[in-house]
């Protein structure tokens, strides 16, 4: 079986970001698989022949003229490059998979006919701060409902469309470049397809943004796609023939986070998780603290994401800054 990655990076991203996720990518357990890597680099003039000299045989750069649609218009554009592949691969410049990511990813896609896209759990690979450990364990949270919704078989979206998924689909399908998040635009089209996302026992490193300013930049513009999605899809989506529980699922993933105030009460559940991700007594303190704020933050992003969109406002595309892990 042959699988293609694609690693869409942005302008803004340093080489040695785009080292280390050569490093990770080509550590990759690939038994059985016929696979090569495709980074798509947005022009930028920058010297890169310091990634040229790490790359593996079967990894390649493509320098793209512009940043036309950003990482869905990357996408977009390989995509036919990529034409014999059976399974299409997405990572960020900053995805970290476990060894093991491809492979399990792949043995869930084979086994099953109506899954179409595979991924495993997330996790943050820069706890450089509290804020990052905040968001650490945000995603623990998210790992839960992740494996409930396997359970449930009901409405799973992963950020980014971090994982593999089945070639035909995408190219059947591609990334609508317009969309604030592509990620939930596709998820969203999966199930409206009859299809569905699968929860693969891996897992990916991602980084989380190290500042409040870019975490709420970060969470205005995932809000305003959930927005974006909601008012896109909620027609289509009710009268869709898909199971009552996915559409229940992909309702509460869409307006739940409006109301993260709701969720502090829960926060006492991940105290051990709280511990683990603490050094000392007064900094899990600090992460339980900041988990509260987190929650009203979060609320805030979404009423601000309202607001940008009822008053017709475009959302601009904040640079994050990166860790280099």
């Amino acid at each position: 079986m042959k699988v293609c990655a694609i690693i869409p990076v942005a302008q803004s991203e340093p080489n040695a970001l785009v080292e280390k996720s050569i490093k990770s990518l080509s550590a990759l357990d690939c038994s059985g698989l016929d696979f090569e890597a495709y980074y798509v680099i947005d022009s930028s003039g920058k010297d890169y022949s310091s990634l040229y000299a790490l790359l593996p045989p079967h990894f390649h750069i493509m320098i793209r003229n512009g940043n036309r649609g950003r990482r869905a218009g990357a996408i977009n554009d390989i995509l036919n490059v990529t034409e014999g592949a059976d399974c299409i691969a997405l990572f960020d410049v900053d995805s970290r998979p476990n060894p093991d990511f491809l492979v399990e990813c792949v043995r869930e896609l084979t086994a099953t006919s109506d899954g179409v896209l595979a991924s495993g759990c997330r996790y943050v690979t820069n706890k450089v701060n509290t804020l990052t450990k905040v968001v650490s364990i945000e995603y623990k949270f998210f790992c839960d409902i992740y494996r409930f919704s396997r359970w449930s078989r009901g409405f799973i979206q992963f950020n980014g469309v971090i994982g593999v998924s089945k070639a035909p689909f995408l190219r059947t399908r591609g990334f609508d470049e317009r969309c604030l998040c592509e990620d939930l635009d596709i998820s969203e089209k999966i199930y409206l397809s009859g299809n569905r996302a699968l929860l693969a026992k891996t897992k990916v490193g991602e980084q989380a943004p190290t500042s409040i300013q870019d975490l709420y930049n970060q969470r205005v513009r995932w809000f305003r796609g959930a927005v974006e999605g909601f008012r896109k899809y909620l027609g289509p989506m009710s009268v869709a023939r898909v199971p009552i529980l996915v559409k229940v699922t992909w309702l509460g993933s869409l307006t739940i986070p409006f109301f993260s105030y709701l969720l502090a009460p829960f926060v006492f559940i991940y105290c051990r998780a709280i511990r683990l991700e603490s050094d000392s007594l007064s900094e899990s303190c600090k992460i339980l603290l900041g988990l509260a704020g987190y929650a009203c933050l979060m609320t805030l992003c979404g009423t601000v994401a309202v607001g940008q969109h009822l008053a017709s406002r475009k959302c601009e595309w904040a640079e994050v800054a990166r860790s280099e892990v």
